[in-house]
């Protein structure tokens, strides 16, 4: 299993040309978009911004900050913005560092280029939890940004939080991080829940379940896979829900699934077909498909290589299928 991104990057010298190279070379699962000359700086901001994809500058944090600032709107939706100088020395996330990851991707670049993560996020240079990483690693949504600091801030005082777990199938397969304890009758201050409509003061975070199993012909567009979904959900429901596209590995770099991921803020998690031949069930089977990638069906078993079971079996249209599931809630992880 392998998560996918899509990577939008502007460098402006042959050096920076140099740092963006390395990071294609190193990154297997990352897919990038460079600007080209015939693009505005903003205007490639503005599109990223609209797409929901990851933006890298190669140059000055003050060009990063003046381009991107009018699309700045909020935290839980705001792309993750890195900036890295031209010689590689110093990777920054100026935005969206916990919800969007931008703090994860920076450490994943700095390692590949031997540099130094600028993170200056407080829980992590105190090395406290945050709860928004952990939302956005597990699929998670928050309802209401302005209670993550209220988290926040009595962690870095060192006091605890307690929650309260209101899903009968969300199973945690670790302990709880240091000073986090489930409630036995103290003040909550979180709740996992799937009450979307609850507001009782505390941050809430609902799970996103819905899984699709993608498959399509090379070179499908990202507007033409979109309308294939939205048959069947809105774009809010997809926004509010789904957790993740899957699909088989050959998949991992195209663009149309990518960007549809992207712009759905879900996970692209791609399998080998192997492990797609692995799973077990009750499949619509293709020969034609399985002489092509090495499996019978990509839809279905890719929904339920993700830890889902199926709620709607392999659809096609046009050179495009898809299936429904709903995730597993049993195995989430407090930590990595």
């Amino acid at each position: 299993m392998i998560e996918n991104f899509l990577i939008r990057i502007s460098y402006f010298t042959d050096e920076g040309r140099k740092v963006y190279s390395k990071l294609e070379q190193a990154l297997g699962n990352a897919t990038f978009e460079v600007k080209d000359d015939n693009t505005s700086l903003k205007e490639f901001a503005r599109d990223s911004f609209e797409g929901h994809i990851p933006l890298i500058f190669i140059g000055a944090v003050g060009i990063a900050v003046r381009t991107i600032a009018p699309f700045i709107d909020n935290k839980l939706s705001d792309i993750p913005v890195i900036v890295i100088d031209e010689r590689g020395i110093n990777v920054i996330p100026i935005l969206s560092g916990h919800y969007g990851m931008g703090n994860d991707l920076a450490r994943d670049f700095a390692k590949v280029l031997n540099a130094n993560p600028v993170i200056t996020t407080a829980t992590d240079v105190e090395g406290v939890y945050a709860i928004d990483s952990f939302a956005a690693r597990n699929g998670f949504r928050i309802l209401d940004k302005s209670k993550i600091k209220n988290v926040s801030m009595k962690l870095l005082e060192g006091q605890i939080v307690y929650y309260k777990n209101e899903i009968d199938d969300l199973k945690f397969q670790d302990k709880e991080p240091k000073n986090i304890n489930q409630a036995s009758g103290e003040k909550i201050d979180f709740i996992f829940t799937n009450d979307k409509k609850k507001d009782d003061g505390t941050l809430i975070l609902t799970p996103k379940t819905l899984v699709i199993g993608m498959g399509c012909k090379r070179g499908k567009s990202f507007e033409e896979l979109l309308d294939f979904i939205l048959e069947d959900y809105t774009l809010e429901e997809l926004k509010d829900n789904l957790y993740g596209i899957c699909s088989i590995d050959k998949k991992a770099n195209e663009i149309g699934l990518l960007k549809l991921a992207a712009y759905l803020h879900c996970k692209f998690i791609t399998f080998m077909a192997e492990e797609l031949e692995a799973v077990s069930g009750d499949f619509s089977e293709s020969e034609f498909v399985k002489e092509n990638v090495g499996v019978g069906n990509v839809s279905e078993r890719a929904a339920v290589c993700a830890g889902a079971k199926l709620i709607v079996k392999k659809q096609a249209r046009d050179g495009m299928t898809k299936a429904y599931g709903t995730r597993d809630l049993r195995s989430i992880k407090w930590q990595e």
